[in-house]
C-alpha cells in the first residue's frame, strides 16, 4: 500500500494530553478540575470543526528559559516537597516522592506554561490564539500559590515584548479571573509598556495590598450585585474598552478564568454560563475589532461543568467570528497517511 499525504489544517490553538494532572485519584481532594483540559478539548474536537490534530502541541521551557522567569532560590524551593504543598494547597503532598511530584505535578504545569507562551506566538502569526491551559496568575518571580508554580503570564509578556521582530511596544493583559492575578502585578509593576485591567472578587484570596498597586484599571468586585452578569457585564466592558482606548494596545492577553460561575467554591461569583460567554465574546470583539492579536489563557476555575461552558464558549467564539475562515486559517502541514 502507498502512502499518500493527507493535509491537515492547524488551528491556533494549544493543546497537549500531558496538561491533565492524574494521580490516583489524589487529584480530587484539591477543588481545582486538573482534567478539565482534555474534556475541553474532546467538546472541541466533537464538534466537527476540528481535527485531533489540528491543535499545536507546545514544549516545556528549557532551564535556562526558566532561570529567565524565576529565581535560582524559587526554583531550588521546588524539590521541596513544602513548598509544593503551600503553593498548590494539597496536604498529602508533604509525603509523596519528590520524582512523583515532578512527574505528575510540575510537567503538566510546564508543559502548558510552554502552551502558553505557543499561544502567544500564534496569535502573533494569526491574528487570535487559545492555550487548553495555563493562567497561573498567582506565581511571579520569586514565588508561587494558589496552585500556581510557574509564571508563564510573565514569560509570554517577556516573549512578545522582547523580540523587536514582533512589533509590539504596548501590551495589555485583561484578567477576568476571579482572583486578584498578583503574579503579573508583582513581575511587571515597573514596565510601561504594560496595562493590566483586573477585575477580581475582593473579598477572596489573595489579598495581595502591594500588587494591587501595580494594576493600572482595577475594578474591585466587592458587593453581590456587581458579581452578577446585569451589573458585571457592562461594568468591566466600560473599563475595558476605556482602558484599550487610551494605551492603544498591540497585543492583549486575555487570562479567561471561569472560577466566577455560579456555584464557584473558591471564586465566590455569580455569572451565568451565559454571562461567561458574552464575557469572552466581549473580549474576543475588542481585539478583534481593532486588529489586535489576543491570547487567551484559561486559568481558574473549580467546577466539573466549567469545562463544558468553556468548550461552548471556545465554539461561540470560532463561530461567531468566523476564526476559521481562509483569510484568518492559513497554515497547513502534512501528516502521513497510509
Amino acid at each position: 500500500m502507498s502512502n499518500s499525504k493527507k493535509p491537515v489544517e492547524k488551528v491556533p490553538i494549544v493543546y497537549h494530553p500531558g496538561y491533565n494532572i492524574v494521580f490516583w485519584n489524589l487529584e480530587k481532594i484539591h477543588p481545582f478540575d486538573t482534567q478539565k483540559y482534555k474534556r475541553i478539548h474532546k467538546i472541541l474536537v466533537s464538534s466537527n470543526l476540528f481535527e485531533a490534530a489540528s491543535f499545536h502541541e507546545p514544549t516545556p521551557p528549557t532551564e535556562e528559559e526558566l532561570l529567565n522567569l524565576h529565581s535560582q532560590k524559587y526554583l531550588e524551593s521546588l524539590k521541596s516537597n513544602t513548598a509544593l504543598q503551600r503553593i498548590l494547597e494539597v496536604p498529602f503532598v508533604a509525603v509523596l516522592p519528590q520524582i512523583l511530584m515532578r512527574k505528575k505535578v510540575l510537567e503538566p504545569m510546564l508543559l502548558q506554561t510552554g502552551g502558553s507562551v505557543l499561544a502567544a506566538e500564534l496569535a502573533l502569526r494569526y491574528g487570535w490564539a487559545i492555550n487548553l491551559g495555563g493562567g497561573f496568575h498567582h506565581a511571579h518571580y520569586n514565588g508561587g500559590g494558589g496552585f500556581c508554580v510557574y509564571a508563564d503570564i510573565s514569560m509570554m509578556v517577556g516573549q512578545i515584548l522582547n523580540n523587536p521582530q514582533n512589533r509590539v511596544n504596548r501590551l495589555m493583559i485583561v484578567d477576568l479571573d476571579a482572583h486578584q492575578g498578583n503574579g503579573p502585578e508583582r513581575d511587571l509593576a515597573d514596565n510601561n509598556k504594560v496595562l493590566i485591567v483586573d477585575a477580581f472578587n475582593a473579598n477572596i484570596y489573595p489579598h495581595d495590598t502591594d500588587a494591587i498597586s501595580s494594576i493600572t484599571t482595577p475594578i474591585l468586585l466587592a458587593t453581590p450585585a456587581l458579581k452578577r452578569d446585569d451589573q458585571y457585564l457592562p461594568l468591566v466592558q466600560s473599563k475595558i474598552l476605556q482602558s484599550f482606548r487610551k494605551f492603544q494596545p498591540d497585543f492583549i492577553i486575555y487570562n479567561a478564568g471561569t472560577d466566577c460561575l455560579e456555584g464557584d467554591p473558591l471564586g465566590a461569583m455569580d455569572l451565568t454560563p451565559d454571562g461567561i460567554i458574552k464575557r469572552d465574546e466581549m473580549v474576543f470583539r475588542m481585539a478583534l475589532d481593532h486588529n489586535v492579536p489576543v491570547a487567551m489563557v484559561l486559568s481558574g476555575g473549580y467546577q466539573k461543568k466549567n469545562a463544558e461552558i468553556i468548550g461552548a464558549s471556545i465554539l461561540n467564539l470560532v463561530m461567531k467570528f468566523n476564526l476559521l475562515e481562509p483569510n484568518r486559517m492559513t497554515s497547513l502541514i502534512y501528516e502521513e497517511n497510509s
